[in-house]
């Protein structure tokens, strides 16, 4: 990890010049396509085909906008981009959790009421929708919208209008609706959990946010590892200015199943542990039940076919993760030679991660150096 963030950071949190630091300074965790007023750190190149792809979607007049992917890969800063290319930083950006509202809640809450139109109704109350105007109003985990209010929202959809529970009269709909899901909708759908035609009429340009297993976006690890430790709230006061290169280690080989929220978890809990200027190893605690990946899924985050061929590659990758990279160890637990490992990782062009590239292959290599603070 790069020595001049760590440089930085002692200089932002010294004496009287104590200060979170500004966009501007956190300039190198972020791609061009990023808003300045969004935090999607990472510079991987999928990441920024992803930033890329929502900038178009933003920049046309799709409405809605849906927007998947696992849990903690940052759906609402995506929402978020979408919104500020789209409206700059005028208008509102209103947030709801499909999942966090009872049914008479939500409607009410989404579509608004009149006066006595059910008990405690005692006065007319204007829906989110209405509050949204011009803006964008972002349905999080759409999957667990009640089949009835499903059918309320595809028709907000497709007429751009509305009515407050309990009234008559349609009240015209002007917002961006980004709705966003981390299941699949369409097998929601087959399950009978999710209205298909709404499905479609979501569907027009999905946008999947990359989970940080996915072999295209692992470099985001260390990036998003610095940028946490640079503006972490927990401990103001920190001195913490990087990583010893095996807590770097860990955290580049594990495949982090909560994401960017899991990282960050991560992070957090390191600085309220460590006492040196370092992140040790034995300050990262990382839940290692989750280690394991689900066999069904491959790195990009899709279900995988359950060839012999796709289980090789399964257990190659973990025998390897499981050493550090060390293949006549990786060797060993496969129950095959070392040279039917190289023979193998040829074939299914399995490489080490960047950390490891030029790593000496000997199983008694010393580690790399410590990452310096300046």
């Amino acid at each position: 990890m790069a020595s001049n963030v760590a440089t930085r950071t002692l200089r932002l949190r010294d004496g009287a010049n104590d200060r979170p630091p500004d966009r501007k300074e956190l300039a190198e965790f972020f791609c061009d396509h990023c808003p300045p007023m969004v935090e999607l750190a990472g510079r991987s190149p999928l990441m920024t085909d992803t930033l890329a792809q929502m900038r178009r979607i933003a920049e046309s007049r799709c409405n809605p906008v849906l927007i998947v992917g696992e849990t903690g890969t940052g759906k609402e800063q995506a929402a978020r981009a979408v919104h500020y290319w789209r409206n700059g930083e005028s208008n509102d950006f209103i947030a709801v959790n499909c999942a966090a509202l009872t049914a008479t809640l939500l409607e009410s809450e989404l579509f608004g009421h009149t006066r006595g139109s059910f008990t405690g109704a005692d006065r007319e109350k204007a829906g989110l929708f209405e509050a949204a105007g011009t803006g964008t109003i972002f349905l999080d985990e759409i999957s667990e919208m009640p089949m009835d209010l499903q059918a309320k929202l595809l028709r907000v959809i497709q007429e751009s209008s509305f009515r407050k529970v309990g009234g008559t009269q349609d009240i015209q709909c002007h917002a961006t609706i980004i709705a966003s899901s981390n299941r699949d909708l369409l097998a929601a759908a087959d399950d009978g959990q999710f209205r298909r035609d709404l499905y479609y009429r979501l569907a027009v340009f999905p946008v999947r946010m990359p989970p940080l297993r996915a072999a295209g976006r692992r470099s985001d690890i260390a990036i998003l590892a610095r940028y946490f430790l640079e503006t972490s709230g927990i401990r103001p006061d920190h001195d913490v200015c990087g990583f010893t290169s095996e807590a770097e280690q860990i955290l580049l080989s594990h495949d982090w199943p909560g994401n960017v929220r899991e990282l960050r978890n991560v992070i957090d809990r390191a600085l309220i542990m460590e006492g040196s200027d370092r992140v040790q190893v034995s300050s990262i605690h990382i839940d290692r039940a989750d280690v394991a990946t689900d066999p069904t899924f491959g790195e990009d985050g899709q279900r995988l076919d359950l060839s012999l061929e796709t289980a090789e590659q399964i257990f190659i990758r973990r025998a390897l993760k499981e050493t550090g990279w060390q293949r006549t160890r990786a060797a060993g637990l496969l129950g095959i030679t070392r040279a039917t490992l190289h023979t193998k990782l040829k074939k299914y062009g399995i490489n080490p991660p960047e950390a490891n590239a030029e790593a000496p292959e000997a199983d008694d290599a010393t580690a790399p150096a410590e990452v310096a603070c300046a």
